[in-house]
């Protein structure tokens, strides 16, 4: 389930951000508007993106870690087309998330049990959760969060640009950080702290921009006599 929800809200940062460019910071506004107009720019020359994937859970406070490694797949939205997104974990676990639109499915082959329901479903009952979502505009994201520059600094051996996103209400996160790698102003890294103190590292590796993907590959196929749920 942390899975589904950390990764709704990183579906959402890649469909609406790079849009934001008429944000108003609290620093150094003239950098970070030009910032977002490149992002702006290169999201719209993205028709696809693969990539390895990075995910670490941590407990600062047990000083525990879990992190879960896979492959991404992501479409945009554009026109009618709904945005895809699909990640197949490796290790430890073999689970596949799939959001299409507002359709979730979350297998889970070694309890041989799949989720099916929407992000609405997936949000329902957890208290603060704000989940940007496929569809979201920038009315919404910049009613929801602040935008400001924070520094520069390498991820993966390139130089990223970071943005900190400050929710302006109350939500599970405190804040989130945006790496912006410097060569294709897309998205590279995230960080998602939540008000307890626990934080959510994603990371983006060796990614493949306008890479074939058919639509056909955000498609899980489930085995006959797999356990369906709607809940969690």
């Amino acid at each position: 389930m942390k899975k589904v929800v950390a990764l709704a809200l990183v579906v959402g940062m890649f469909l609406v951000l790079p849009g934001a460019a008429r944000v108003d910071a609290n620093s150094k506004p003239q950098l970070l508007t030009g910032i977002l107009n490149k992002m702006e720019s290169a999201h719209q020359q993205m028709k696809s993106l693969k990539a390895e994937i990075i995910q670490q859970k941590t407990n600062p406070q047990i000083g525990s870690t879990d992190t879960d490694y896979g492959v991404v797949l992501y479409k945009p939205a554009s026109g009618k087309d709904k945005g895809r997104l699909r990640i197949d974990y490796t290790k430890p676990s073999k689970d596949i998330v799939a959001v299409v639109g507002e359709a979730v499915t979350f297998y889970q082959p070694r309890i041989n049990q799949v989720f099916k329901g929407t992000l609405n479903k997936v949000s329902k009952g957890k208290a603060g959760i704000n989940l940007v979502g496929l569809d979201g505009s920038l009315k919404t994201l910049t009613a929801n969060y602040n935008i400001d520059f924070v520094k520069d600094e390498a991820v993966n051996g390139q130089m990223a640009t970071i943005l900190r996103l400050t929710p302006k209400s109350g939500g599970t996160y405190s804040a989130i950080d945006l790496w912006v790698n410097q060569q294709n102003w897309l998205p590279a890294q995230w960080k998602m702290v939540e008000r307890n103190g626990d934080y959510t590292v994603i990371t983006l590796k060796n990614p493949q921009v306008n890479a074939n993907v058919a639509d056909a590959a955000f498609v899980v196929n489930i085995p006959n006599g797999t356990k369906v749920v709607d809940k969690f």
